[in-house]
């Protein structure tokens, strides 16, 4: 299940309207509807005070659950690795081309 669904799952099963859940998070209704219609996705902070209204974890929020696809977990870890160490190369590279 991905971020859009669980959240309207979620949200409707703790029969919170999008307005009751934006308020919580301090957001606007519409930003929750286009988070549950998949036509965007929320930035980290946001995740986290979503799960916090929730009284869930982010991975519970995300759909995640690392035992039950530990194959899937260990490819995020390794594309996660990935674009960390791309960013720091890119921030060295700019530092050096372009010293100020």
């Amino acid at each position: 299940m991905n971020f859009s669904n669980n959240l309207r799952k979620i949200r409707k099963s703790l029969k919170l309207s999008q307005a009751d859940l934006a308020e919580l998070v301090n957001i606007s209704q519409r930003t929750i509807s286009h988070y549950e219609k998949g036509d965007s996705e929320p930035e980290l902070v946001i995740v986290c005070r979503l799960a916090d209204a929730f009284s869930i974890s982010v991975d519970q929020l995300l759909g995640y659950d690392a035992n039950s696809d530990p194959d899937r977990f260990s490819e995020l870890k390794n594309l996660t690795l990935e674009y960390y160490h791309k960013k720091k190369e890119a921030e060295y590279k700019l530092k050096n081309d372009f010293p100020i």
